[in-house]
């Protein structure tokens, strides 16, 4: 692709520049406001709802309709226009429509984002296309953290934490906008007929959305998947046979476990750790550059001892850190030390568990159903979302944030021996795109 055919690409960055600065923007501000971790979890749960609606409205547009553009700056605009009334908000309640409704707003532009990969690319070229947009998405998430590590570290000392909250929602605000002002100029249209949904296809998009925060992960639901599907799924009265079914058990439970981790964490942080509002987002951006920077070391590791072992060894280390985390409150000071320890270990764990998650459910998916099975992979991913933000919400309230980790702990030690369980060897090669967060659990 030549330099100027990629200027679409500065659209995603900076829409995930606002991204990045709006994953822990409404937690926070929801604990500014006086919200509980069990109003955080509800936030979550709903925009995860809003998100998997959208996921399906605006997928099933898109089949329909061969524009590209309109999507992309709607999903960019929406998002922008919505956290433009963030400032006015003074209530918990009035978050949840804005919350769900920028989540909802994204998703279209997130349904056609791995199709402008796959038409502006050759298909030889579509894992190089996938690495360019995960780097410019990539680092602009990571710009946005790093935007909100210095905008709430550095402004509430001039103007108190309210203000810089509310003004760091203007700032996201106008970012979206500009994304999809950018969008509108640049974002290419096909030219060709589409190509057909293929199983690379399908994990591009998983690598598109790979954000470990629960506002993002209805982006990893990318085939239509209705609710009596889902039922027939776990029935085991599909195709994709009975490995891969209790795979698809494992990987819920799993993914519940960390969406209740992570989703009441925010505000653990802030409200018994004492952190500020910058070092919090410093702390994720630790997270999420320990995850990119660990896709190498998965792969290495697969290579040597297999993707069983390596899934394994990623799930018992976070069922013991999880709850570590908990006894962080009865430590003072050493959580100085520990906390930035512990999310580099969360952001190791979450690279292994995404790339021999992804690697696992290709190789054990018949043939001829290969992106039908990441489709569904990803879409219980993005289901578990809402289940694990409310779990974690409730037992923070109702037990304390030590009992919600402890639970989430538990959940993945009971997946454990689920996703060990195989009756049919898998090859250990790997050919799977390496995939950074994000873009957007």
């Amino acid at each position: 692709m030549a330099r100027a055919e990629g200027r679409w690409l500065w659209g995603y960055f900076l829409a995930n520049a606002a991204g990045g600065a709006a994953s822990l923007l409404v937690p926070l501000y929801a604990y500014h406001l006086g919200g509980t971790a069990a109003d955080v979890g509800a936030l979550a749960s709903t925009a995860s709802f809003a998100g998997i609606l959208g996921s399906v409205i605006w997928g099933r547009a898109a089949d329909r309709v061969k524009t590209r553009r309109v999507f992309v700056v709607t999903g960019f605009w929406g998002f922008g226009f919505f956290y433009l009334f963030l400032p006015f908000i003074q209530r918990v309640a009035e978050l949840f429509g804005l919350n769900a409704l920028a989540t909802f707003f994204w998703m279209s532009q997130a349904t056609v984002a791995t199709l402008l990969v796959l038409e502006n690319y050759p298909k030889a070229d579509w894992e190089a296309g996938l690495g360019r947009f995960n780097r410019y998405a990539g680092l602009g998430w990571m710009v946005g953290l790093g935007m909100g590590a210095f905008w709430t570290g550095v402004l509430p000392q001039a103007v108190g934490e309210g203000w810089a909250l509310r003004s760091l929602g203007v700032i996201t605000s106008l970012l979206g906008l500009g994304a999809g002002l950018l969008g509108y100029f640049t974002v290419p249209e096909p030219k060709v007929p589409r190509p057909r949904r293929t199983f690379i296809g399908t994990v591009v998009a998983v690598g598109n959305f790979l954000v470990e925060r629960f506002r993002y992960a209805p982006a990893r639901i990318y085939y239509r998947l209705g609710p009596l599907q889902f039922v027939r799924i776990l029935q085991g009265k599909t195709k994709i046979g009975p490995d891969l079914t209790l795979y698809f058990y494992g990987a819920l439970l799993a993914a519940t476990g960390f969406s209740a981790f992570f989703v009441p964490l925010p505000l653990y942080l802030r409200a018994v750790l004492g952190v500020p509002n910058g070092l919090v987002f410093a702390l994720y951006i630790l997270h999420n550059g320990m995850n990119a920077f660990s896709y190498s070391w998965a792969q290495r590791l697969i290579l040597r001892i297999g993707h069983r072992p390596v899934l394994g060894l990623a799930l018992f280390v976070r069922s013991v850190v999880f709850p570590l985390f908990g006894v962080l409150a009865v430590l003072p000071g050493l959580h100085l030390v520990l906390v930035p320890v512990f999310f580099l270990i969360t952001g190791v764990t979450w690279a292994f568990f995404q790339l021999t998650g992804t690697a696992i459910v290709s190789r054990l998916a018949p043939g001829g159903s290969k992106g039908e099975a990441m489709g569904i992979y990803n879409a219980l991913l993005g289901l578990s979302t809402v289940f694990g933000a409310l779990i974690g919400g409730y037992l923070s309230d109702s037990l304390g944030y030590t009992a919600a980790f402890v639970a989430a702990g538990a959940l993945i030690f009971i997946a454990l021996p689920i996703v060990l369980l195989e009756s049919k060897p898998i090859a250990e090669e790997i050919t799977l795109p390496s995939s950074q967060e994000p873009q957007g659990p």
